[in-house]
C-alpha cells in the first residue's frame, strides 16, 4: 500500500529541511521536497533521503499542474518569510485547497495568520483541513497556555518569550522576517487597553530552569508582532498580552534596538533591506555565545478563591537542537490528520494539539521542560507579611493591584502653605485646595512595583512604587522619591516616611525630610477611605487630601 504524499516547500530552507529529514525517519508518509532551486533539492534528497520536485509558488498554473500530478495527502508552506507574500497572500494557500489537499504552514506573521480564515468556506467545501501558525506560534504557545490557564478565574497577563542561541543556524528568510519588524508599530493589549509599541522595544531579562540542572541566564528579549498577540487577548479575556524574542549576543540585540529607533522616527524605512549584511555579519560571530536556546509561555492569573499565581512553562533544547522546535507542530498534526483526528475547516493553528503530545515529540530532541507555579503577591502584601491579612477586606483590596483596577469617589484637598511645600508641591504636581471632588485613581501593577495615577476632578499626577533592595516600599513622585514604612495598625494602614532622596541619589537631611502622617481605613458605610498629608517638620505642608472610594472594575 503506498504511503499519503506530504509536499515540503521550502524543503532546502532551515525549517523545511528539518522538518523534511524528520518525516522522512518516520517513514509514515511518501516525502517530496519542493521549491525552486532543482540543483539544491537535488543534493538534499541524495543526503537525506525522499524525492523532490520543481515548484514555483507564485507561478499559479504550475502549482495546480504538480499538485494534479502528485495528488498529495498535504502540502506544507516552510518557506516564507509569509508577511512578504504580496498582495494575494493566500494564492498559494488557495491553489492547494482547491485540489482538495491538506494544508499547513509555520507562518509567525501575524496579520497572515490572523486573517487566514477566510479560507475556511473554501477549505470545508474540499473537505479539507487548512492550519496556519503550525510553528511556535500560535501552535506551541497556545497549548501551552490551554494548559496553564486551564483551571483559572481570571487571566491577568499572558508573556510569550523565545530566546535562541547564537549558534542556532539563521537563514535568510528567518533574518528578514525579524529585520521586517523592527521599529514597526504595533498594537497591543496591556492592562486591557490597546495601545500602540514599536517592534524590538521593551527590553528585558529572562531566564529560564528546568529542573535546577539546565538553566539560561539574563537573556534579553524585546516585543515582536506575532499570531499571539492578535489572538490571546480574546481567547484567554487576557488583560494584557506581550510576545518577544531576543539573541543571545547582547552586543546584537542592542544594535536591533538602535535601528528601531531609526525606523521609528523614520529615518530608515525598514530594516529588512540589510538583512544580507546582518546575515554576513553574524556569521563571523556564529562560534561565539551557546548551542542552547529555549521558550517560555508565562500566565499571571487568579483561581476561583482569589489567589494570584504564576504559572510559567520552560523549554531548554541544547545541541543545537532549536530550531527543531518550530516543525514539531506540523509533524504532529499531519499525524493526526491522517488518523482523522482533526477538524475540517481553515483557521490559526490555535489549541490543536495538546501538551502531552508535544512533550513527547521533545523527547526525540532531549528538549526539557518544566511548569513552575506559585502564589504572586502584590508589594503591599510581600512588606507587610501576616499583618496585610488583617486589615479590613477594602483596604487590603485596595493593594491587590496585580493588574488594572480602578477606583473612584469623591475628595476635599487642602493645598500646600509656605514657601517650601508650595515648592514641592508645584515639583510633584500635587492639586490645589478645592472641596468634594471627583476622584479617581487607577493602579496597575504585578509583583515588582505599581503605578498608581490619580485623578483629581480631571487633573492627573502620578506616583511609582516598587520594592527597594531592602525590602521597603519606594514611591517616587517627580524628582522625590520617599521609602515608607508601613504599618498595619488597629484596623488602619500607616504610611509614615522613613527616607527620602532627591533625583534618586540626593538624601534628604532630616529637618528637610517630608512626613506623612496618612492612613487608610474602612468608614461606617464600608467604603475605602484615606487621609493623606504630607508636610514638612519646618516649611509648611505640600499637600493634604481625604476622601472615599468605590472599585469601578
Amino acid at each position: 500500500m503506498s504511503k499519503p504524499i506530504v509536499l515540503i516547500l521550502g524543503a532546502t530552507g532551515l525549517f523545511g529541511g528539518l522538518l523534511a529529514q524528520r518525516l522522512i525517519k518516520q517513514a509514515r508518509f511518501d516525502v517530496v521536497c519542493a521549491g525552486r532551486n532543482k540543483s539544491r533539492l537535488k543534493t538534499f534528497c541524495a543526503t537525506y533521503g525522499g524525492r523532490y520536485k520543481q515548484l514555483n509558488r507564485d507561478d499559479t498554473l504550475n502549482v495546480t499542474q504538480v499538485l494534479d500530478a502528485l495528488k498529495p495527502f498535504a502540502v506544507v508552506d516552510c518557506a516564507g518569510p509569509f508577511q512578504a507574500y504580496g498582495d494575494a497572500p493566500y494564492k498559494f494557500a488557495e491553489a492547494v485547497i482547491n485540489t482538495g489537499c491538506h494544508y499547513l504552514d509555520i507562518a509567525d506573521a501575524s496579520i497572515f495568520v490572523r486573517s487566514f480564515e477566510t479560507l475556511d468556506a473554501l477549505a470545508k467545501s474540499k473537505n479539507s483541513v487548512a492550519l496556519s501558525g503550525a510553528s511556535s506560534t500560535p501552535a506551541i504557545s497556545s497549548s501551552v497556555a490551554d494548559y496553564l490557564t486551564r483551571d483559572l478565574a481570571t487571566v491577568h497577563s499572558i508573556t510569550t518569550v523565545i530566546i535562541p542561541g547564537n549558534q542556532a543556524k539563521r537563514t535568510l528568510s528567518v533574518m528578514r522576517s525579524i529585520l521586517s519588524q523592527i521599529g514597526k508599530p504595533m498594537k497591543i493589549k496591556r492592562h486591557g487597553i490597546n495601545e500602540t509599541i514599536y517592534g524590538w522595544a521593551e527590553t528585558e531579562s529572562f531566564n529560564l530552569d528546568v529542573w535546577g540542572k539546565k538553566k539560561i541566564k539574563g537573556r534579553l528579549a524585546s516585543f515582536v508582532n506575532t499570531p499571539d498577540i492578535a489572538f490571546f487577548g480574546e481567547r484567554y479575556n487576557a488583560q494584557s498580552v506581550a510576545f518577544k524574542a531576543g539573541l543571545e549576543l547582547k552586543i546584537f540585540h542592542y544594535a536591533l534596538v538602535v535601528g528601531r529607533w531609526f525606523v521609528s522616527r523614520g529615518i530608515i524605512k525598514s530594516l529588512e533591506p540589510f538583512a544580507p549584511a546582518f546575515r554576513w555579519l553574524a556569521s563571523w560571530f556564529e562560534s561565539v555565545g551557546s548551542d542552547e536556546g529555549g521558550m517560555k509561555v508565562s500566565v499571571l492569573g487568579s483561581t476561583a478563591a482569589g489567589v494570584y499565581e504564576r504559572r510559567e512553562w520552560d523549554l531548554i533544547a541544547d545541541d543545537g537542537n532549536g530550531p527543531n522546535i518550530p516543525t514539531l507542530p506540523v509533524s504532529i498534526l499531519l499525524n493526526r490528520i491522517l488518523d482523522g483526528n482533526v477538524a475540517v475547516g481553515a483557521r490559526a493553528c490555535l489549541g490543536e494539539m495538546t501538551l502531552d503530545e508535544l512533550d513527547a515529540a521533545l523527547d526525540e530532541f532531549d528538549g526539557r521542560t518544566q511548569i513552575h507555579q506559585g502564589e504572586v503577591k502584590g508589594i503591599f502584601k510581600q512588606v507587610l507579611g501576616e499583618s496585610f491579612e488583617a486589615l479590613p477586606k477594602p483596604v487590603s483590596a485596595f493593594h491587590k493591584p496585580l493588574g488594572r483596577h480602578v477606583y473612584a469617589g469623591k475628595a476635599n484637598i487642602k493645598g500646600p502653605t509656605g514657601l517650601l511645600g508650595n515648592i514641592t508641591s508645584f515639583l510633584i504636581g500635587f492639586p490645589k485646595t478645592s472641596s468634594d471632588i471627583p476622584v479617581k485613581v487607577t493602579i496597575t501593577g504585578d509583583e515588582k512595583s505599581e503605578i498608581w495615577l490619580r485623578e483629581f476632578d480631571g487633573k492627573p499626577f502620578h506616583s511609582h512604587l516598587s520594592l527597594d533592595k531592602e525590602g521597603f516600599i519606594q514611591e517616587r513622585f517627580g524628582p522625590l522619591s520617599i521609602r515608607l514604612g508601613l504599618e498595619a495598625k488597629a484596623g488602619k494602614l500607616l504610611y509614615p516616611v522613613v527616607r527620602g532622596r532627591l533625583f534618586g541619589v540626593i538624601p534628604f537631611p532630616t529637618l528637610l525630610l517630608p512626613q506623612s502622617i496618612s492612613h487608610e481605613e474602612v468608614d461606617e458605610e464600608g467604603r475605602f477611605v484615606f487621609d493623606v498629608l504630607i508636610k514638612f517638620r519646618f516649611g509648611g505642608r505640600i499637600a493634604h487630601y481625604q476622601g472615599w472610594l468605590v472599585k469601578q472594575d
